[in-house]
C-alpha cells in the first residue's frame, strides 16, 4: 500500500465519503460496516473487505467475537497402569501425527466424554446496562444526561438537585417521563411565575400566600378559592409552570444530585408530555453563551458519531429539518467551530450540547503534545565515584530539579566575558504601537495602551449594584464587535494585547470570582460576560481568524448580523411553542418579529401562513393569503416540509382534497415515517399499500 493512499467509502445506504486517508477514515469508525464498498479512484467499487487495510476499520460496532472452544486435553493413562509402573497422575503428551507408526502406537483407551474433555469456559459477562446513578456531582453528570438516563431506563422515582445556591429542585419520574417538578426557591415559586406572566398582581399574590400559610392549604387550592386562576386553564398553567422549572433544572450545572428510586409522585401529578420531545424542546430554549463556555476548547476538535452507542435514539428526539441536516452532515472531518460557521450557530450549539451529553456525538481525542527529553549535563567521574563510596545510610545531596525548558548541549569553554564598564541600558516604554509584521532584532517593545477598566467595580459595591452594573455592561457588549469587547483599537490591536486584555477582564468577570452561593444571579451574569470576552479573545488572538473577522466587518465577505439572526431564531422557537399551545395570536406576533429580523428562512413564512389561517374567523376568505406564505416558503426551499404539511391541512379544510392529497404525498416523500401525513392519507382512503 503506497504511503498516503486515499480511499472512497460508500455505505449500504448510498452515502459516500472521500477521498480520505486511513487516518481520516479512523474518525468514521462505528459508522462503517462490513457491507460498505471502497474505491481507489471513486469510479470502480469493490467490497470493502477486499482491502486488507480496511478490514479492521469496517468491523461493525459492538461486535463480540466468538472465541473457539479450547482444544481437548491429551488422553490420560488409567489409574491401575499408573500404580503398576509408579507413574504420577499426570497427562501424557500426545505424540505427533507424523512420528506415530502403527507398530509403536499403543491401543487407545476410550474414556467417557466427561473424563476426556473439560467443561467449556463460561460465556463472557454481558455488557452492563446504563443505569441512573444514585448520587453524584452535577459537574460530572449533567441534568440533561440524568434526564436521558431516566428516560432510557424507564425509571420511576424522584431526582433531587441540590443547587450551589442551597436551593433544591425535584423532578418526579414515572416510567421515564417527568410528572411533576417542585422547588423550595421562592423566586421560582408558582406565584412568582404567575406574576411574571401578568396573571396575578403583587398584592393578590401576597394575600394568597398569607392565606395558604394561615390555613395550611396548598397554594393551588387557595388560588382556586380566590378565583385568581380559572379552573379551565389550571391544567395548562400548571403544565407551563412545570416546563419552566424543567428549563431551570436542566440549565443547572453546579451542585449535587440524589435519586430516590421508586419514590411515589406527589398528589396531583400528571404526565407533562412525551419524554424525549420534552428534553429536546428544553434544550432548544437554553441560552447559547453558557453552552459555548461549557464546551470551551473542545469545539476546536473534530466532531464524530458514536456509532449507535448513545442514550436513547436520535429519531425519538423529533429533530426538525435544520437539526436533521446538521446531524446527517457530521462525518468526523469537521470541528465544532467549523460546524458553527456552516450552520445556524445557535441551533448548532444547542444540538451539539444535547447530542454530546446523550452520547450520540463525541469530540475526537486531542493529539498529545510532543515532548522532548532534556539533555542532562555530563556527570564527572569524581562525582560518580564519590557517590558510589557513600555508605547506604548516608544522606545524599538533594537532586536539583531540572527546569521545564529543554536544555542545550554543553558548549565548549571560551574565554571569560569582558567586564562591563557600565550597566546595561534600561528599556523605556515605546511611544507607538508595535508593528507585528515588521521583524525586529532588538527587544520587544511594551504595550503602550493601558488595559481596559470598564469591568472593574467601584469601591464598596454591593452584589445588587453589581448585578445592575454588569447587566448594563452585557447590553453594551452584546452589540459591540470583538475589538470593543476587549477594549482595543482596531488599527493598533495585536494578538498580545488581546491576550493581555482578556486576562485583565477575566480577573473581574470570571464566574468563579463569585464565592457566595446565594449570589446566583450575579454568577449567571458573569458567566454570560466571560463567555463573550472568551469568544472575542479566541478570534483576535489568532491571525487567520482575525483576518476573516476583519473582512466581514469591512464588507469583503457577506457580513451577517449574527445578533439579529439569533434573536429571530429565538422568536421563531417561542412562536412554535405558542402555536402548538393554541395561542395563535402570540405566536403570530413573534413570527412577524422573526421575519422582520431574518426574511431568509422558509420555515418562518410557512408557520406564519398557518398561524394566520388558524386565527381567522372566516378561514375560506383567509385561505389565499395564508397559502401564499406557504407557497413562498416552498419557492425558497422546495423541501420545506412544514410548508407542504400546512398547505395540505389548509387545503383539506377549504375542500380542495386533490391539493391536500398532493401535499401529504410530498410530505411522505421527504419523510416516509411522517405520522400526520400517513394518517391524513389513510382517512382520505389514499394510503399507500
Amino acid at each position: 500500500m503506497p504511503e498516503g493512499q486515499k480511499y472512497w467509502v460508500r455505505t449500504e445506504h448510498g452515502r459516500t465519503w472521500g477521498p480520505y486517508t486511513l487516518e481520516a477514515l479512523e474518525r468514521l469508525r462505528g459508522q462503517l460496516t462490513e457491507k460498505c464498498e471502497a474505491s481507489l479512484d471513486g469510479a470502480t467499487w469493490r467490497p470493502g473487505m477486499d482491502f486488507p487495510e480496511l478490514k479492521e476499520l469496517l468491523a461493525p460496532a459492538r461486535k463480540i467475537e466468538k472465541k473457539s472452544a479450547p482444544p481437548p486435553p491429551p488422553p490420560r493413562i488409567s489409574k491401575a497402569m499408573a500404580e503398576a509402573f509408579g507413574i504420577k497422575d499426570e497427562p501424557v503428551p500426545a505424540p505427533a501425527a507424523k512420528e506415530a507408526t502403527p507398530a509403536a502406537s499403543p491401543p487407545a483407551q476410550k474414556k467417557p466424554p466427561s473424563a476426556q474433555r473439560k467443561p467449556p469456559p463460561p460465556p463472557p459477562a454481558p455488557e452492563q446496562p446504563v443505569e441512573l446513578p444514585q448520587s453524584g456531582d452535577l459537574a460530572e453528570v449533567s441534568p440533561v444526561r440524568l434526564y436521558a438516563l431516566a428516560a432510557q431506563t424507564s425509571a420511576s422515582g424522584r431526582v433531587q438537585l441540590e443547587l450551589e445556591s442551597g436551593k433544591v429542585l425535584e423532578i418526579s419520574f414515572r416510567r421515564g417521563a417527568p410528572e411533576q417538578l417542585r422547588t423550595d426557591d421562592a423566586e421560582m415559586s408558582l406565584l412568582r411565575f404567575l406574576q411574571q406572566r401578568g396573571l396575578v398582581s403583587g398584592p393578590k399574590a401576597l394575600e394568597a400566600e398569607e392565606q395558604a400559610k394561615r390555613g395550611g392549604q396548598d397554594i393551588v387550592s387557595v388560588l382556586f378559592q380566590m378565583q385568581l386562576i380559572p379552573p379551565a386553564d389550571a391544567h395548562k398553567l400548571l403544565g407551563d409552570y412545570a416546563l419552566f422549572l424543567l428549563d431551570k433544572a436542566l440549565a443547572s450545572w453546579r451542585g449535587n444530585f440524589t435519586f430516590d428510586k421508586n419514590a411515589p409522585a406527589p398528589p396531583g401529578a400528571f404526565p407533562l408530555g412525551q419524554k424525549w420531545t420534552l428534553l429536546a424542546e428544553a434544550v432548544r430554549r437554553m441560552e447559547v453563551p453558557p453552552l459555548r463556555a461549557r464546551l470551551g476548547k473542545k469545539l476546536l476538535r473534530p466532531v464524530q458519531r458514536s456509532g449507535g452507542l448513545g442514550v436513547g435514539k436520535v429519531e425519538e428526539l423529533a429533530l426538525n429539518a435544520q437539526e436533521t441536516r446538521l446531524y446527517a452532515g457530521i462525518d468526523g472531518t469537521k470541528t465544532g467551530e467549523e460546524l458553527l460557521k456552516a450552520h445556524d450557530a445557535s441551533m448548532t450549539m444547542r444540538m451539539l450540547y444535547l447530542l454530546i451529553e446523550l452520547g450520540h456525538l463525541a469530540f475526537a481525542e486531542a493529539a498529545p503534545e510532543p515532548t522532548t527529553d532534556p539533555i542532562l549535563p555530563p556527570v564527572s567521574q569524581k562525582a560518580a565515584q564519590a557517590e558510589k563510596e557513600l555508605p547506604p545510610n548516608a544522606e545524599r545531596a538533594p537532586v536539583r530539579e531540572l527546569p521545564k525548558t529543554v536544555r542545550e548541549p554543553p558548549r565548549a569553554k571560551t574565554a571569560a566575558p569582558p567586564v562591563m564598564k557600565s550597566a546595561p541600558p534600561v528599556l523605556q516604554p515605546s511611544t507607538g504601537p508595535i508593528d507585528v509584521k515588521r521583524p525586529t532584532t532588538g527587544p520587544i517593545k511594551e504595550l503602550t495602551r493601558p488595559p481596559p477598566t470598564f469591568a472593574q467595580p467601584p469601591e464598596g459595591e454591593v452584589p445588587e449594584e453589581a448585578v445592575l452594573r454588569l447587566g448594563a455592561l452585557w447590553e453594551k457588549l452584546g452589540k459591540a464587535d470583538h475589538f470593543e469587547v476587549l477594549g482595543m483599537e482596531r488599527k493598533s490591536a495585536t494578538a498580545a494585547e488581546a491576550k493581555r486584555n482578556f486576562f485583565v477582564l477575566a480577573k473581574e468577570l470570571h464566574p468563579d470570582t463569585v464565592t457566595d452561593p446565594e449570589q446566583v444571579e450575579l454568577k449567571a451574569m458573569k458567566e454570560r460576560l466571560f463567555a463573550r470576552i472568551n469568544e472575542a479573545a479566541q478570534v483576535l488572538s489568532d491571525d487567520k481568524r482575525r483576518k476573516e473577522y476583519e473582512d466581514e466587518i469591512e464588507g469583503k465577505k457577506n457580513s451577517v448580523d449574527v445578533a439579529r439572526i439569533f434573536a429571530a431564531e429565538e422568536n421563531f422557537q417561542r412562536a412554535e411553542i405558542f402555536i402548538k399551545a393554541r395561542k395563535y395570536q402570540e405566536g403570530l406576533e413573534l413570527l412577524e418579529k422573526a421575519i422582520s429580523m431574518n426574511d431568509q428562512e422558509a420555515e418562518f413564512f410557512a408557520w406564519r401562513g398557518y398561524a394566520r389561517f388558524l386565527i381567522a374567523r372566516d378561514r375560506k376568505a383567509t385561505y389565499e393569503e395564508a397559502a401564499a406564505d406557504c407557497k413562498k416558503a416552498i419557492k425558497m426551499v422546495e423541501k420545506c416540509l412544514p410548508a407542504h404539511l400546512f398547505l395540505g391541512h389548509m387545503s383539506k379544510v377549504v375542500g380542495d382534497s386533490k391539493l391536500a392529497q398532493k401535499c401529504y404525498q410530498k410530505v411522505l416523500e421527504l419523510d416516509p415515517k411522517h405520522v400526520d401525513a400517513q394518517r391524513e392519507l389513510r382517512l382520505m382512503g389514499k394510503a399507500k399499500s
